[in-house]
Order: C-alpha cells, then sequence, then structure tokens
C-alpha cells in the first residue's frame, strides 16, 4: 500500500490546526481512515513533519555484508563443504535453511552428481535376451 501523498497530509493537518476540525470530520471530508488522519496529526505534532516513515519491514539478515563475502570465500575455498561446516565456521547460531538461503542468494547452487560409477557386480543388460 502506498502511503498518503505529501499535498492530502498538508491538507489534512491545515484542516486540524486552522479549522480545528475532529479528526472524524477530516476523516469524513477526505473520505480516509480515522486512524489515518490520527497518525499524520500525530506525526505532525510530534515530528514536525508530515513525510511518511521509513518502511521497516521484513526481517534483518542474518549475515551482514561483511559475512555474506567472509562465506563466499569459504565456500570458494572448500565447494564441497556440508551447510552444518559452514555454519560452524560462520560462528553464527542459524539454522541450516537460513544458510542454504543465504548461499543461493549469492549465487551458489549445491547440485547432485549427474554420473556415477555402474555398480560392476551386477549385471547391467540382458544375456541373450533374458534376465540374469
Amino acid at each position: 500500500m502506498r502511503p498518503t501523498s505529501i499535498d492530502l497530509r498538508m491538507r489534512i493537518v491545515a484542516a486540524r490546526a486552522e479549522d480545528g476540525q475532529s479528526m472524524g470530520e477530516i476523516a469524513r471530508r477526505f473520505k480516509l481512515p480515522k486512524g489515518t488522519v490520527q497518525n499524520i496529526v500525530e506525526r505532525w505534532r510530534d515530528d514536525g513533519t508530515v513525510q511518511p516513515r521509513r518502511r521497516l519491514a521484513g526481517r534483518k539478515p542474518a549475515f551482514s555484508i561483511a559475512e555474506r563475502q567472509r562465506l563466499a570465500r569459504q565456500v570458494e575455498a572448500d565447494p564441497a563443504a556440508t551447510l552444518a561446516e559452514l555454519r560452524d565456521r560462520s560462528g553464527k547460531a542459524v539454522s541450516l535453511v537460513c544458510l542454504h538461503r543465504t548461499l543461493r542468494q549469492l549465487g551458489f547452487t549445491r547440485k547432485k552428481n549427474l554420473y556415477v560409477r555402474a555398480n560392476s557386480s551386477t549385471p547391467t543388460s540382458l544375456r541373450n535376451g533374458r534376465r540374469g
């Protein structure tokens, strides 16, 4: 959801300060929820600005930029390391899923071996059209 425009915010503050209208009257006049009007007026009263607050939604990353770079160097140095080994080396108390997602964000992928040696103890083809 986009923040309310600065122009509308200024008109709301003017209606409250200059006209002395109640929050409910302002909400009806501008067709906004009363809580939105109250938040804008409180922001003006407390901070002296009608600018919207910066969005702080979401979880903070578990690894900082420097820690991500260090993790990338560790993976490049030892690409066969398991996630548990990389987690222990990082010194962070994170889940393996978190570490895996961080590696994916860094561009690393873990793939299975596509080719496996054939087992020489069991036949791999039919003899004379019969099994065995």
